[in-house]
């Protein structure tokens, strides 16, 4: 028992105050696909502990070998059948396997809200994909349009669109730019990860950590994207490229170039360095994944030793 109320309070921590660390580390501009890695694995994390903690509650250790949850919810079904009122551990039982239900049905909802939205772009995004079906991987798919615009779509296959009148408007070095930061959104497989997180604050929103979710993750996605671009043709080039997008329409699906944060986007791109090598971006990322997993525990164990101690 004294391990789940450490997850207890732990997750409840972490779902009330959990993006407060993430935004402080945000501040201090951190690495955004470091940032990116502690966000996404909190939201999860935070609603993978939540679950498991429930169906703890119901069924602690020391009864896993004998019993399970089930089985107290079907004592309990069977106490109420004959007029009996059940035993408090069938009712957690029961109160167990009903919040578990509530949590997937939320998110089951959510899915399938997010299909159907889908679906009712299928035939534009299906015309797309079919238009860019020989363009080799990577490649961009220029389509004829008077504003310059450069999205990038994800599935199998991600498809990069970019205006002919980029070319118009952008240098050829700018254009390479731009091409590199849809590139990185592909690669890192941004567009799932808005999803998920996306899905996760929609069926959960009452949740402060995940209601903060959607829009730092889309903020780091796009600051992601512009470090990668600027490691591979230059700071000067994507800052150029983005200064020179801002302000143009935004479009209806993907991930555009100029889609947000572009004043502060501007101002990293002048100011900050993006040399750090591959190595110790992944050790950050590997840093923040082990924290992110490791948090509910963590906080929950240092707040009941610190209850321990004050009631001692």
């Amino acid at each position: 028992m004294t391990g789940v109320l450490i997850l207890l309070a732990g997750s409840t921590l972490v779902g009330l105050y959990g993006q407060r660390p993430l935004l402080w580390l945000a501040d201090r501009q951190v690495d955004p696909t470091t940032l990116l890695t502690g966000w996404v694995l909190s939201a999860i994390g935070f609603v993978i502990s939540v679950v498991a903690i429930i169906g703890l509650l119901a069924a602690p250790a020391e009864r896993h070998g004998s019993t399970g949850v089930f089985h107290l919810a079907g004592g309990c079904w069977a106490a109420l059948s004959s007029g009996e009122l059940p035993g408090w551990r069938e009712a957690l039982a029961v109160l167990s396997i009903t919040g578990v239900v509530a949590i997937l049905s939320r998110i089951g909802w959510a899915m399938a809200v997010r299909i159907r939205c889908h679906r009712e772009r299928s035939p534009h995004l299906a015309r797309l994909r079919l238009l860019a079906a020989g363009v080799p991987s990577g490649e961009p798919l220029w389509v004829g349009d008077h504003r310059p615009m450069a999205m990038s779509i994800g599935g199998r296959p991600g498809v990069i669109v970019m205006s002919d009148a980029l070319r118009d408007h952008l240098t050829p070095a700018e254009v390479a730019a731009t091409l590199e930061h849809e590139r990185a959104h592909l690669r890192g497989r941004h567009h799932a990860l808005v999803a998920i997180i996306e899905t996760l604050a929609a069926a959960l929103p009452v949740i402060p950590l995940l209601r903060a979710a959607p829009s730092a993750v889309k903020d780091l996605v796009e600051l992601a994207a512009d470090a990668q671009a600027a490691r591979r043709c230059g700071q000067a080039a994507v800052r150029e490229a983005l200064s020179r997008l801002t302000g143009q329409p935004m479009p209806a699906v993907g991930l555009a170039m100029a889609g947000r944060l572009t004043h502060a986007r501007l101002l990293r791109l002048a100011t900050a360095s993006f040399e750090s090598s591959r190595m110790v971006r992944t050790a950050g990322c590997a840093a923040i994944a082990v924290a992110a997993l490791a948090l509910p525990g963590t906080t929950g164990w240092l707040v009941l030793n610190a209850i321990d101690c004050v009631i001692a």
